[in-house]
């Protein structure tokens, strides 16, 4: 059970963790106490940033209101709002794994998982529950286990709710908190279409280097005039390793959201388990990529 990666919930009960992993409640009560997770502490954890939510988001409520809403009695209430939302005070030896406030968890620059890192992105500097706008949606999967943004487009939409990247152009400048960009990495060299890749073959993918370096320019300039100065750009991105050369797209990114007005302020490391095969039957010439990059810019002035 130590191997197994569980995309367990604190916020649901044992029964529903189980039915959502596809494993028995047992399984999720082992994992539990392996992973020396407090489901007591998560518990007070998810009530008090309800509570708190609640309060910011309608700060004229009263306690009695309050307490229509979730539930809770006013006693309750009140004890929650004399404290820090995020902050632990509970007496256990145990700590939550998803308690990121305790010291003994620290948020890493390297994961394997796409969600811990979103999630630790939002939690460690956009400090909100989702992230305002993502420009390069997709089929979602960034938000298999978050909150949806409000702002969610792309340029071949999937579904009725996702709006043309088109439209994003009509957002207020310099509104946005949050913004995420995930373009493709892949450049299709072999002009004949048949190019050997599983991922290609499920997403979009560049014809060029120009084409690639071009989409990341506009994507990095659309973030830019749309964020508010200190506002987020979660931009991902990978290295490429073609047939005949590598294409280091993490370092363009960094340098022309630089010369955009953007400042780095941390870098996460995917690491993947699988990788796609560029072609068969080739000599390797480099380093095989099996991971990517999440950079968090943040907007630091006006653009001159």
């Amino acid at each position: 059970m130590n191997n197994i990666k569980l995309k367990y919930d604190p916020n649901l009960s044992v029964k529903d963790n189980a039915l959502k992993c596809g494993v028995s409640e047992s399984a999720i009560r082992k994992f539990i106490r392996i992973n020396n997770i407090d489901r007591r502490y998560d518990a007070k954890v998810a009530k008090a940033r309800l509570i708190h939510k609640l309060k910011k988001e309608q700060p004229d409520m009263t306690l009695a209101e309050l307490s229509r809403v979730t539930g809770y009695s006013v006693n309750t209430i009140k004890k929650y709002l004399l404290t820090d939302a995020d902050a632990s005070k509970i007496d256990t030896n145990k700590v939550s794994t998803f308690d990121f406030t305790q010291p003994s968890v620290v948020i890493k620059t390297v994961s394997d998982s796409q969600d811990e890192i979103l999630y630790n992105i939002l939690r460690l500097y956009v400090q909100r529950d989702t992230y305002d706008c993502d420009f390069t949606y997709s089929v979602g999967n960034f938000y298999v286990n978050l909150k949806k943004p409000q702002l969610r487009f792309d340029v071949n939409p999937q579904s009725d709710d996702i709006q043309p990247l088109s439209e994003a152009y009509n957002i207020r400048p310099n509104s946005l908190h949050s913004a995420v960009v995930d373009l493709p990495f892949i450049v299709n060299v072999n002009n004949n279409g048949n190019f050997k890749s599983k991922i290609a073959k499920r997403f979009d993918y560049f014809h060029s280097e120009e084409e690639l370096y071009e989409a990341n320019d506009n994507m990095i300039a659309l973030a830019y005039n749309k964020l508010k100065v200190g506002g987020y750009l979660i931009m991902k991105s990978m290295d490429v390793c073609g047939p005949s050369k590598q294409i280091w797209v993490g370092n363009y990114v960094q340098n022309k959201a630089a010369e955009c007005g953007f400042v780095l302020e941390d870098i996460f490391i995917l690491i993947s388990q699988t990788k796609y095969l560029y072609t068969s039957g080739l000599k390797q010439r480099h380093a095989r990529k099996y991971h990517s990059y999440f950079f968090v810019f943040r907007k630091a002035k006006k653009h001159k």
